[in-house]
């Protein structure tokens, strides 16, 4: 599907779902499972497959117990969690998340992290996340660095994180270990480029 055709928007949406990076501009309702039943009650689907798909996506991102729960009731990540069910519920082959952790502290953010690899390792659906945490891409199958709406950069997180210098120079950073292992190369110290994980760094200085 060519997406930059302007009649094909009405299809795209059909097949891919947006997730934002304030979980609260998201949810519409004041019970849980009505808002997950939300998107796809807006696509017509009738009551008994919508009860099915509720309760599947709140299985999914491991928010079943909080069904009957007032959303203004949870946690950030909780929350978010809720917001990607609503968007799995309308059964989308892709989605796109625009900085879904950017608002949450730690214990959110890795809620939202183990969710999205689930969704892409389990169930096979296409996650494409924007986010300027460099942390969450090192485990993506492919990253692409965009500048001023253009591609400037594209290939695996290791041949990306192995740049450390042209990232700097468009003012991104790079994952806390690969920044450790590029000032100890500087300093002389035989270390691949592109270390990604501590494991990795371990395994470099004590072969």
């Amino acid at each position: 599907m060519d997406t930059r055709d302007e009649s094909k928007v009405w299809d795209i949406r059909q097949t891919a779902g947006m997730v934002f990076q304030n979980p609260d501009n998201q949810l519409v309702a004041t019970i849980v499972e009505e808002d997950v039943a939300f998107g796809p009650e807006n696509l017509g689907i009738p009551p008994n497959k919508i009860r099915k798909r509720v309760d599947e996506a709140l299985m999914k991102v491991g928010m079943e117990d909080f069904a009957e729960s007032a959303p203004h009731f949870l946690s950030g990540g909780q929350k978010q969690r809720v917001a990607i069910a609503g968007i799995i519920a309308m059964r989308p082959e892709i989605i796109i998340l625009d900085e879904p952790t950017a608002m949450l502290d730690p214990v959110g953010r890795k809620e939202v992290m183990d969710t999205i690899s689930y969704l892409n390792k389990e169930e096979g659906i296409t996650i494409i996340h924007i986010t300027h945490y460099m942390e969450e891409a090192i485990n993506a199958d492919r990253v692409i660095v965009m500048e001023a709406g253009k591609i400037v950069m594209e290939g695996t997180p290791r041949e990306i994180f192995a740049k450390v210098e042209e990232l700097k120079t468009l003012g991104l950073d790079v994952p806390q270990i690969t920044e450790l292992a590029y000032e100890l190369r500087k300093e002389g110290l035989d270390i691949p480029a592109g270390i990604l994980t501590a494991e990795e760094m371990v395994k470099a200085l004590w072969p």
